[in-house]
Formats: structure tokens, sequence, C-alpha cells
């Protein structure tokens, strides 16, 4: 999972247009919700694995954004992933040595919590990529079934 932190880390450099070339046929959903303090973001793929961020949001203020029209900031938090195993439905929790620490922007909360959902898929989907494993199953690499990985926190 460290290939998944490395990129978590780079979440600011992240552009969601890059979720536009997926394949529709197999292209993962992306989502997030806000509950209270708690950003939960999600990649979930057609077979059923999937890779959850659990944010703690650490504060929120208006920002100008880039075209200079007004919007909000939220600081967010991230000390761990969890994976879901399409074949077992079990959830494996991946800690974080120590917390990511990031800000999301959008011109509203929903909007906010809509661009935290692509960026995390997109950085998930780049760590993937960048892991050199032909597929996300091979080997003990990331996205392989938990019992083919070492290590790996329940």
């Amino acid at each position: 999972m460290r290939f998944v932190i490395n990129f978590i880390a780079m979440l600011a450099l992240a552009a969601p247009a890059g979720l536009l070339a997926q394949n529709p046929n197999n292209a993962p959903s992306c989502r997030a919700s806000l509950d209270g303090d708690l950003l939960t973001t999600a990649i979930s793929f057609p077979d059923g694995y999937a890779v959850e961020g659990p944010w703690r949001v650490t504060g929120n203020r208006p920002v100008a954004l880039e075209d200079g029209r007004p919007g909000l900031a939220m600081s967010a938090s991230l000390d761990r992933i969890v994976e879901v195993d399409p074949a077992t439905g079990q959830r494996i929790t991946t800690p974080f040595s120590e917390p990511i620490q990031t800000t999301f922007e959008g011109q509203s909360e929903e909007d906010l919590v809509y661009r935290a959902a692509q960026i995390w898929c997109l950085t998930v989907l780049k760590a993937q990529e960048n892991s050199h494993s032909p597929s996300r199953r091979d080997s003990s690499g990331p996205g392989a079934p938990p019992a083919a990985r070492t290590g790996a926190a329940t």
C-alpha cells in the first residue's frame, strides 16, 4: 500500500480529467459523503473491489477559487485507507505511519465533496497504474486479493 500512500500525498496535484479516459463499461464508480467531520471518499470497481478514504475534517473556510469566484476550502487528514475484498466483502484497513493533510476546494460544499471524490478516484487509479503491475490482481501488489498481500492490517 506504500504506493497508495505516496500518491495520496500528491492529491493537490491530481486532476479529475483523467477519469474521462476510462472505458465506460469498466469505469469505476467515484463517490464521497460528508457526515459531520467525516469525509469519506471511495472508488468502487465493477468486480466489487473498493478503496475508501475516511478523512477527518480539520477545518472549513471561505476562499477565492483560482478563477476568482468565491468558494470553500476544507482541510482534511487521512490516517488510513480501507480496501474491500470483492470475494469475501472483508474490509482491510491499512494505517499510515503518519496522517496525510490536504485541502479540498469547491464552489459549494456539494461541489467540494464531488471534487474530493474525483480526486480520490484519480489518485487511486494513478497509484495502481504506477505500481507497474499488469493488472490490479497480480502478485501481492496494490489491489491484489487480501490473501495475496503480506502484512495487511485488519
